[in-house]
């Protein structure tokens, strides 16, 4: 039998003959190939030999091999695209047993811009397998029926995350306003995943939403205009900055909707750079409070993030790091607990413990006697990752605490022939995620000196 697929192999590069007749091959493998391998050579004269391949009969059912070669016929008339195929692929979407195939189905049909084609992909949306629902939502976006763009939309509520994935990038790929103006209502839904996922559609999206979400920002009501600044925030950019900073001051542009202005501030505190400090500034005269204080923080917000990389270096002869001007950072008195730190107001906390005399204990033992305080704390340990660096053992500990008040705590140790030191850092969950860059610029430069 190998000799004979290596001749499909070779058939595949012109022979198509070769490749139609062996579509009636015994060997059900043979017919496999063959189909990939018309789909490959893109001519249309395998397309009634592909026809009849993907016709099911009762028996198929429980064979893999056989609906392999149904698979691959409906993939290859996908490709070749002639629009003899679409009735057939239309039957095998609404009556084939097999899900696999009827998904084939449904993902070749997105190469035929036709009413048919399109009102059957609808009718699969509805499919009670996931796979087929999520192969029609794909197609329905890459033939950008815009007219279904409601059907696709309930799927935002469709109890897969695969299809409300699929769902929402089709809507992306429309790039159409009326896709836009509903996504910008799914952001304000009471349920929190569906305005996730609208969020989510926006960063697939990218730039080509702006237009439609300027309009939005013009003409909606006060909660769409909401919804408009939270998907700039995803889309970012100059053009998306220069938006939000019309809406907290243009002299046509300014919302007149106070939560709308505090809301454009806040963002901009997110995405926003140099530009944005000047009319940040100008809002402090703003005649709500909530906007004025959303606008100090956004100012905050963007300087903290101008001088995010302004390293200053630690060096006490023994160990040294580098670390940002947004760290307070102090040697201490203390033999064992050496450094202290804080970071933007105390929000999270530094130490960088010493012990001696180490040579039989490993760090990852040390980590274990770290873990016995995480249960004595009541301290959920998430994760633990064991390393090396710079000639040093390294094992980290990553931990949750909500007893008190949500705080995450990660506990980086290293270990350097008979010294080991440990960083631990604890702060509230939002701190010490926004600041991650900052903590890895700490562990990646830490070392001990000899």
């Amino acid at each position: 039998m190998g000799a004979v697929v290596d001749e499909i192999d070779y058939a595949a590069q012109g022979n198509i003959e070769y490749l139609i007749s062996a579509l009636n091959d015994k060997d059900y493998c043979i017919r496999k190939r063959a189909a990939k391998a018309l789909g490959s050579s893109d001519d249309e004269r395998a397309v009634f030999g592909l026809i009849k391949s993907l016709k099911y009969h009762e028996w198929f059912t429980n064979h893999k091999v056989i609906n392999s070669v149904r698979i691959y016929s409906a993939e290859s008339l996908g490709i070749i695209r002639d629009s003899r195929a679409i009735p057939y692929l239309i039957q095998s979407l609404e009556e084939d047993p097999v899900v696999e195939v009827r998904a084939k189905a449904a993902w070749a049909l997105g190469s035929f811009d036709t009413s048919e084609s399109i009102d059957a992909l609808t009718i699969a949306l509805y499919d009670d397998h996931w796979k087929v629902r999520k192969s029609a939502a794909s197609s329905l976006g890459t033939i950008n029926a815009t007219d279904k763009l409601p059907f696709l939309s309930e799927l935002l509520e469709d109890e897969n995350e695969v299809v409300r994935h699929e769902a929402l990038l089709s809507m992306g790929k429309m790039s159409d306003t009326q896709a836009i103006n509903i996504l910008l209502k799914s952001i304000s839904d009471k349920d929190t995943e569906v305005s996730l996922r609208s969020l989510a559609a926006f960063e697939e999206i990218g730039e080509n939403a702006l237009d439609p979400i300027k309009k939005a920002l013009k003409k909606g009501d006060w909660q769409t205009r909401v919804s408009a600044i939270e998907a700039l925030e995803k889309v970012s950019g100059e053009a998306a900055q220069n938006a939000l900073i019309g809406v907290i001051q243009g002299f046509f542009t300014k919302d007149d909707n106070f939560f709308v202005r505090a809301k454009a501030a806040e963002v901009l505190g997110i995405i926003g750079n140099e530009d944005a400090l000047k009319p940040l500034k100008k809002a402090f005269s703003d005649n709500h409070e909530i906007v004025r204080y959303n606008a100090k923080q956004a100012i905050k917000e963007i300087i903290k993030n101008i001088n995010k990389y302004d390293i200053w270096s630690f060096d006490n002869g023994e160990i040294s790091f580098n670390f940002t001007r947004n760290w307070e950072v102090v040697s201490t008195a203390d033999p064992k607990k050496v450094v202290k730190g804080q970071y933007d107001n105390n929000t999270i906390t530094l130490s960088i413990t010493r012990n001696e005399d180490v040579y039989d204990i490993s760090v990852k033992e040390f980590s274990e006697m770290l873990k016995h305080v995480f249960d004595i704390q009541n301290t959920e340990l998430i994760d633990e990752i064991e390393f090396t660096k710079d000639g040093m053992e390294c094992y980290l500990l990553l931990g949750e605490n909500e007893d008190v008040y949500p705080t995450k705590i990660m506990i980086i140790s290293f270990k350097k022939y008979d010294l080991l030191y440990y960083m631990w850092f604890a702060g509230d969950y939002f701190a010490l995620d926004n600041s991650q860059d900052e903590i890895n610029l700490m562990v990646d430069s830490f070392n001990i000196n000899g």
